[in-house]
Order: C-alpha cells, then structure tokens, then sequence
C-alpha cells in the first residue's frame, strides 16, 4: 500500500467512526477543537519547571527549545505554503468526509503546524523533564495527531513528518554548548531582573499558545512591504 493510499484509508476510516460513534465524537471534537485542552498538557508543566525551584541551566534549555519551537512552526507554515503535497483531507471532495470546511487560507497540510509546535514542546519538556516529555509526546500523538486527522484536518503523513522534523530542530538548537553557555551567561547577568525575562517569557507563550498569531501577521505584512516595492521600484 502506497503512503498516499495508507493516507486516505486511515483518514475516511476515522471520519466513520466520527460519524458514527457519538463518544469518539464528543471527544474528539473537544480535544481537536478546545485550545485549553490541547495546550494545557504542554504550558502548565513548562510554567511549573521555569517559575519552580528551577535552575539556570533548566531556563537556558527552555529558552533555546522555545526558540527551536518558534522556528519549526515557522518552517511548517512556509512548506505548507511553498510546497503542495497533497490537499487537505476536509478540502478535497473525493473523499465525502463527514466533516468538511472551507474556511482555510491554503489547501496544503504537510506537514501540521500544530503537530509541529506539541511535538517541538514535548521535545523541550523531554529535555528538562523526561516523564513530564513522554506525557506530553503521548499527548501530542493523541491531540495533534489521532484528532486532527479523524477532524480530517491532516493526514497521518503530515503528523508523522512533524514527529520526525520538530524533535530534530530542538534538539539541534540545543546541542551546541556555545549556544548553552552563550544563554546560560546571559540569564546569569538578568538574575536582578528576571521581572523583565519572565514577562517576556509571558507574551512569548501568549503567541505560542495561538501558534503565533501576532509574528505571523507582522511577517506577512514584510512581505507584502517588499513585494510592493519589488513591484513598483523607485517610487
């Protein structure tokens, strides 16, 4: 079997049951659709571990996975713009999905950005917390993975690449020790203002949660800066 037809078996066998299990339903739609469900497992524990008896060291390694998660969603939005694998599963007609939607700025899904951020913080949990990462990875596997697909927002090709994309950009953020130390000797110097890092660290979150609303709108609206005056040179 072909990965493009394990794809459209796995994806119309689930929206079967959806549509005909009222319970996988309920849940699913809760936990595909409820950001407060979805995120608590993955901010709740990252909160405790920075604002705890934390130290150093544990907050240079949020940083940096935080940083790797920001990019690797940034890496997913723009394939899923620049590359066009196959269509979403609740866009393409052939397959008579129970669930269907239009309301979508692009029909790309590979891979799943939301995948992308769960298993990029699982990937930051794992490197502080080794229980506390497994919870969430299984989590993700359960809430960006098994739900978004039956929802037909995904196929599990596209949850699998970011399985396999978003653990490998954290963990190379995190490797090189001169990054470490670099961020290790910079939050070393902040100790007296840490008001100020966790408030940054706050808003951070904040767009995190939304799957960076606010740094998509303003890369955007670069974009469209420059393409207007790629356009209309010397004016």
């Amino acid at each position: 079997m072909s990965i493009i037809a394990f794809d459209r078996a796995v994806v119309t066998a689930l929206d079967s049951f959806l549509a005909t299990n009222q319970l996988f339903r309920i849940v699913v739609c809760n936990v595909g659709e409820n950001p407060l469900i979805r995120n608590l497992p993955y901010f709740f524990p990252l909160l405790l571990h920075w604002f705890g008896n934390s130290t150093v060291e544990r907050r240079s390694r949020i940083l940096i996975g935080l940083a790797a998660t920001c990019f690797a969603v940034f890496l997913s939005v723009s394939m899923q713009y620049v590359l066009h694998v196959h269509t979403r599963p609740v866009l393409d007609t052939t397959l008579h999905l129970y669930m269907q939607s239009s309301d979508w700025d692009h029909q790309s899904s590979f891979p799943s950005d939301t995948a992308m951020l769960y298993f990029a913080l699982s990937s930051v949990l794992f490197l502080v917390n080794r229980k506390a990462g497994l919870l969430a990875f299984l989590w993700a596997i359960f809430s960006a993975g098994v739900c978004r697909v039956a929802l037909g927002w995904h196929y599990p090709s596209d949850i699998l690449g970011s399985l396999l994309i978003a653990p490998a950009i954290v963990y190379l953020f995190s490797k090189p020790a001169l990054i470490r130390n670099r961020v290790e000797r910079i939050l070393t110097s902040l100790q007296e203002k840490m008001h100020i890092v966790n408030a940054v660290l706050v808003i951070f979150l904040t767009e995190t949660y939304h799957l960076f609303p606010g740094l998509r709108e303003i890369f955007q609206t670069i974009v469209r800066i420059a393409r207007h005056n790629l356009n209309h040179p010397g004016q």
